[in-house]
């Protein structure tokens, strides 16, 4: 692999005046600039970003650690970080791991944004310090160096709870995800909540459980159905879109009309929400404006601005056609 010397030698100029040439320095004319970069293209020169980067002390990435990549809802939130990163000029590394993944450890990112339930809070807080600041997405923890952006959950589910109640129903079932989901857990904590104010019961019996995905909501709401055919709520609120459209196929294969019989409500509001039979009815959450005041909050605590207020993000109900 060609060095710097190399090129020094094929431009017939110092080392030193190769490197301030290659690093764009002030200090060296237009004309030998050009000549050295022309030589380090002919012979095949790339300039060690690594060693570049030691003495800057920073990398300029940030790093994106997500739980997984499975379905549509991260898109969005990975445009709005993205955006932000390239405005700022720095790079952006996205890593989905259950383990304390090496790119923290080593600090090889110079900040971390973290929506990944696989990392624990200790392991968060035992590496972020003013070198490595982390806006978390997925729990609260109070610490100068991390900064915590969730979202309204249970504002977003009173929404879908007075919806179903202005539209009559009395019993209403929640299709939850796994438990160790902040969002998911936030959600039907509030759930709960928004039931007991309006003084309508919350049955233990019609919690379903599944793990975020169209599929398993589809199988959860059919051991749902074949256990409880004869005595079903006459509505449902899902902590995500892609169990609630699996929910409403499990129902409709099974001779239930959704929303006449049984109808569904979910929450996230992506893509595909609108389109599916029948367009659902959801809580839309601004996933993109989300990333963006997660960067934005992530590039702040890199200026050393650690206490300006986060910015809450919208939410709001989407009334469509499965309630």
């Amino acid at each position: 692999m060609p060095t710097l010397k190399d090129v020094a030698r094929e431009a017939n100029v110092s080392v030193s005046t190769a490197s301030y040439a290659i690093n764009g320095s002030t200090l060296i004319s237009k004309e030998t600039r050009e000549k050295v970069i022309q030589a380090a293209q002919k012979i095949g020169y790339r300039p060690n970003a690594n060693a570049k980067n030691l003495k800057k002390n920073k990398s300029e990435v940030i790093g994106f650690f997500l739980s997984g990549f499975t379905g549509p809802f991260f898109n969005e939130i990975l445009e709005g970080v993205q955006d932000v990163v390239i405005k700022n000029g720095y790079e952006m590394v996205v890593c989905a791991s259950d383990q304390k993944h090496r790119l923290l450890v080593e600090s090889y990112v110079d900040g971390a944004i973290i929506l990944n339930f696989h990392l624990g809070d200790q392991i968060i807080e035992d590496l972020a310090n003013e070198k490595l600041p982390i806006v978390t997405l997925d729990r609260e923890i109070e610490n100068k160096f991390i900064k915590n952006v969730i979202l309204q959950n249970k504002v977003g589910m009173d929404l879908a709870v007075n919806h179903l109640v202005n539209k009559g129903h009395k019993r209403i079932g929640f299709i939850g995800g796994h438990t160790n989901s902040y969002d998911g857990e936030k959600r039907l904590e509030g759930f709960r909540e928004s039931l007991s104010a309006k003084n309508l019961p919350f049955r233990e019996s019609d919690l379903i459980r599944a793990n975020f995905t169209e599929i398993s909501g589809l199988l959860a709401m059919e051991l749902f159905i074949e256990l409880n055919k004869n005595d079903m709520p006459t509505a449902f609120v899902s902590a995500n879109d892609e169990m609630a459209m699996g929910a409403i196929k499990a129902l409709q294969q099974n001779g239930f009309h959704v929303p006449n019989d049984v109808a569904v409500v979910g929450f996230d509001d992506i893509a595909l929400s609108k389109y599916a039979d029948p367009p659902l009815s959801t809580v839309r959450i601004q996933k993109k404006l989300w990333g963006e005041i997660a960067a934005n909050t992530l590039f702040k605590m890199l200026d050393k601005q650690y206490e300006d207020e986060i910015p809450e993000v919208p939410i709001e109900f989407i009334q469509r056609s499965s309630s």
